[in-house]
């Protein structure tokens, strides 16, 4: 707790509450990092369950690098929010159910980049999704829904 305690009595934690810029700075990039990680996760599960039939299922590699860099910013912008209370964050409900289905969002994501790499021409060719494909953008799915809702939750529980 006492580095818990440390990182919430920093220079930097202080300005993000203090100033007129800190949180409101912090909070924006943290949701413009939200919506490009959900946004190109959600549009690359829609497509692995059969929406989106134009886009080449070869390409959705290409778009996942760009998640990666909402996902950097969330990580920088998380953890700068996160210093600003952590003693509290850290015994809240609603933030560890966040984080734990981020780092399973996160853990799926690199799992559904790998199965892309190695079959997605062959789903192209197919014409078809193998049932671990349709595993893979189903809890994927659910665990970026699940965090985006407790994560919203942190502010009011």
């Amino acid at each position: 707790m006492a580095f818990l305690q440390w990182m919430e009595d920093t220079s930097f934690s202080d300005w993000i509450l203090t100033s007129s810029e800190g949180w409101p700075l912090m909070l924006t990039i943290h949701a413009i990092g939200l919506a490009i990680v959900v946004g190109v996760v959600f549009s690359m599960n829609l497509r692995i369950l059969g929406f989106y039939g134009t886009i080449p299922y070869t390409s959705l590699n290409d778009i996942l690098r760009i998640a990666w860099i909402g996902i950097l910013m969330n990580v920088i912008t998380g953890f700068s929010i996160f210093m600003t209370q952590a003693v509290s964050y850290v015994t809240s409900v609603p933030f560890l159910t966040k984080i734990t289905f981020i780092i399973l969002g996160i853990a799926n994501l690199v799992y559904t980049q790998k199965v892309l790499k190695r079959e997605a021409a062959a789903w192209q060719a197919a014409g078809a999704v193998p049932r671990i494909g349709y595993v893979l953008a189903g809890t994927s799915l659910f665990f970026w829904i699940v965090a985006v809702i407790t994560g919203r939750l942190i502010a009011y529980l």
